[in-house]
């Protein structure tokens, strides 16, 4: 595994197609300083895993063992079709369908480094026979505080990016589909494949050093949606002016909501509520959320990180959402409403436009 891992990391190959990423590396020095205050004051200033001998599990056997593994992790999938025909998308010659996006990733009023890392990848192909519009988005959230978090979200977000398209799209570009016009191999599975690669990869590099990352990917091929998430950073999808939450978040204090135990209102508030319980770096095979359904006619896909929706409310976030404005306005107005409610964490936004 180790080996298959380094020979595609190693290999500076690009994809045949325009993709737009973002992260942000510190150098030697602000890493070292950083993980060193982190290390000396015992906290980790931001995402946290929960770990066996914690103040956090110590609460959570305090509440009555109310959360064990029978609890589900994994988000319902709506639709069972793993990979719909190509041919069931059939292009109208309206130049206003397709997919379109914007991104951000400001590093926030508070920090001195910026932990998350974002991707934007979206294609179209025209002529007597078009491809039908694709799109890949990523949201990874470094884990502050632990060692290199903002290279844990860099390898994994352009790993899992490079593995998706490899393996999805660039056969699409040769013809490569089965005899159904399906792609080759189900979409889920590939994801699936791709996040658990960069979860051995982060693990791998330097197992004795704890790092990890949220990631949260989205794929849209033709009007068909595929998600795999693990972490808090989530996806939304707005459509008729409604704003629906599309994942799960893999945080301590999460759990506990859905326990019962603690309200909306106390958990945005909880001094654990950066705690996770599941990251992307943590060397086990991850149990990965993930799912697929079909979009609705037009409408906007939301991914960020907690540093967007930790400060900004969904009702707030569906406010700006219906503007009709460019979308790198409405990705600069949900980041400048992050930094004034304080900005004190790292803040990317991914805005998709779709219209079927």
């Amino acid at each position: 595994m180790r080996e298959f891992i380094e020979k595609l990391f190693s290999n500076n190959k690009k994809p045949n197609a325009v993709a737009a990423g973002s992260d942000e590396r510190a150098g030697q020095d602000q890493a070292a300083e950083d993980t060193g205050a982190a290390e000396g004051s015992g906290v980790l200033d931001d995402t946290m895993f929960m770990s066996s001998n914690s103040s956090a599990e110590q609460e959570q056997q305090a509440a009555g063992n109310m959360l064990d593994d029978t609890m589900p992790s994994k988000v319902g999938a709506e639709d069972s079709a793993i990979s719909p025909p190509l041919k069931d998308w059939i292009p109208t010659g309206d130049q206003d369908i397709g997919l379109s996006a914007a991104q951000r990733c400001h590093i926030g009023s508070v920090r001195n480094r910026n932990e998350d890392s974002c991707f934007i990848f979206t294609a179209e192909f025209g002529g007597q026979e078009p491809l039908p519009p694709t799109g890949l988005y990523i949201v990874a959230d470094g884990m502050g505080g632990h060692h290199a978090g903002h290279e844990a979200s860099k390898n994994v977000a352009r790993l899992v990016a490079q593995l998706i398209l490899e393996r999805i799209y660039v056969p699409l570009l040769r013809n490569s589909t089965a005899a159904n016009s399906r792609p080759l191999e189900p979409i889920g599975e590939v994801m699936v494949e791709a996040v658990q690669t960069a979860n051995h990869f982060v693990h791998d590099n330097d197992p004795k050093k704890s790092s990890g990352t949220t990631l949260t990917a989205a794929l849209i091929l033709g009007r068909r949606l595929y998600v795999a998430h693990v972490g808090d950073s989530r996806a939304y999808l707005f459509s008729e002016d409604e704003l629906a939450l599309l994942t799960n978040d893999h945080s301590y204090v999460h759990r506990l909501q859905e326990a019962g135990q603690l309200t909306e209102e106390e958990a945005a508030v909880h001094p654990q509520r950066n705690m996770l319980y599941k990251a992307v770096g943590q060397g086990d095979d991850l149990d990965i959320d993930t799912f697929t359904k079909s979009l609705p006619g037009q409408g906007k896909l939301i991914l960020c990180s907690d540093g967007l929706w930790g400060l900004v409310s969904d009702e707030h976030l569906a406010q700006v959402l219906s503007q009709d404005i460019p979308l790198p306005v409405m990705t600069d107005e949900l980041v400048t409403m992050a930094l004034k409610a304080g900005g004190h964490d790292n803040i990317t936004a991914i805005i998709v436009n779709f219209r079927f």
